[in-house]
């Protein structure tokens, strides 16, 4: 039986082929497409600590139900658990937080009602800009972020270039953002939108992209000692899907044949690297859904290529997700730690006390598995993997009180201190790859007083 919307799609194709009007655009096509938004009214996300013992009671409840165990936090001796909770779910979760004696709370009331305010428009923010549309005040379309990048090429030629290194599942162009002044210079790789539902993330990595173009000249030393590879949006079907349709969603949107209902792979499980060797699902339903086989994803793909051919150059590897606010690093897979664990840590260090410095924004630094859980076939321990020495995985805002939600207000302040952050490291590296020359002291320098 065919649906409105598809004969809605047929008759416009129609109409304006038969009328001579402008034909749609695949990605005016692909918006219509798009079926009735999913409804979070009544979903709670309720928050819990759970001991060890009870770890696994609590973590059963994931993908019962409709529930979604949204962040898992270690806080030794015990676990932070986030759960959103459907209305039909909630007599069930909160039977079990009771029966093991589980103190919790209420985090968010109706989820619904804070998506509404996510999307809603402040007119008066959305100023006219006759180049391009991106503001760091709402969130944003893939098609405004790459008007901007556009612009970006256009205006900053003497730095800027791009290249698309791949299409999508669904066709679309995953774009990277080269910066550079000149040749024969470290390279820093950082990615955002891996996951889609998590939105702050790409919207930083474009505030990061735009400081370090339209703002070099204030700090000239970050584009002049590095280039840079920027890909603000490695996942761009997941997230228009979760602008369009359903805000929580995770994955890619590659289908199955297999199993063709349940779509999408989680990007971050499918690098080739341990992969599904823990942390991760093969049932293609799940969130976490690892994929049918290392680098079955169109994206992954590309990202893996373009890395390989220039892991000589890059030292670093940013990859950016929210939330929990933490500065990761490797390993994923294993609590065993990365023999350059130590360089890593003492970057990451001086990275965060940068990021502190703006908002006294507090952030979590470690291992994965040690913030975390595990997680194999990461796309930061890939990168590791292949000899990018400083690889890292950030959890950018918030702590959970809105947690994939977050209001668009704190797009912006997220943004400015991430970059202080990143800005930190950049120059923690560079002293790294490049110590400053120390000068030894002759005795007769030592010797040599002035008495007046």
């Amino acid at each position: 039986m065919i649906e409105t919307w598809q004969l809605l799609v047929v008759v416009m194709v129609l109409l304006g082929t038969s009328c001579g009007l402008p034909s749609l655009t695949p990605e005016e096509i692909r918006s219509l497409q798009v079926p009735k938004p999913v409804s979070y009214s009544g979903y709670k996300l309720f928050r819990t600590d759970v001991g060890l013992v009870d770890l696994p009671v609590v973590d059963s409840l994931d993908n019962s139900d409709g529930i979604d165990l949204w962040s898992l936090r270690k806080k030794n001796p015990e676990y932070e658990i986030d759960l959103l909770t459907p209305p039909d779910a909630e007599q069930k979760v909160r039977g079990v937080f009771n029966e093991y004696n589980l103190t919790y709370q209420e985090v968010i009331g109706d989820l619904q009602r804070a998506i509404n305010l996510e999307l809603s428009e402040d007119d008066a923010f959305l100023w006219n800009r006759p180049a391009h549309p991106m503001t760091w005040e709402k969130y944003h379309s893939v098609q405004d972020m790459y008007q901007y990048i556009d612009y970006l090429e256009a205006q900053y030629s003497h730095l800027v270039t791009t290249e698309e290194i791949g299409l999508s599942y669904e066709n679309r162009s995953l774009r990277v953002v080269k910066i550079s002044t000149g040749p024969n210079k470290p390279a820093i790789w950082i990615d955002g939108g891996l996951h889609a539902r998590e939105w702050v993330s790409p919207a930083t990595v474009m505030y990061i992209l735009h400081h370090l173009t339209e703002f070099s000249w204030e700090e000239p030393d970050l584009v002049s000692n590095f280039d840079w590879y920027i890909m603000p949006m490695a996942n761009p079907d997941g997230y228009e899907y979760s602008r369009l349709h359903d805000r929580l969603w995770r994955k890619t949107r590659s289908v199955n044949p297999e199993s063709p209902n349940c779509v999408g792979v989680d990007a971050n499980r499918n690098f080739g690297f341990k992969w599904s060797m823990g942390g991760s699902s093969q049932n293609p339903c799940s969130s976490t859904y690892a994929g049918p086989k290392p680098f079955s994803e169109p994206e992954t793909r590309a990202i893996r290529d373009f890395i390989l051919s220039r892991k000589d150059q890059l030292k670093v590897f940013v990859t950016i997700h929210a939330y929990s606010q933490m500065w990761m690093l490797p390993w994923s897979y294993t609590l065993e730690v990365s023999p350059q664990y130590q360089d890593m840590y003492d970057v990451a260090k001086l990275a965060l006390d940068g990021l502190k410095t703006v908002n006294g924004t507090e952030y979590s630094l470690g291992q994965v598995t040690d913030l975390l859980y595990i997680a194999s076939g990461a796309s930061g321990d890939y990168a590791h993997s292949v000899g990018i020495p400083y690889s890292y995985s950030l959890e950018l805002r918030d702590l959970g009180q809105y947690g994939f939600i977050l209001p668009k207000e704190q797009i912006e302040p997220t943004g400015v201190e991430t970059y202080q952050g990143i800005k930190a490291m950049a120059r923690a590296v560079y002293d790294k790859l490049f110590p400053p020359v120390q000068f030894p002291i002759s005795v007769n320098e030592e010797a040599t007083v002035s008495i007046e």
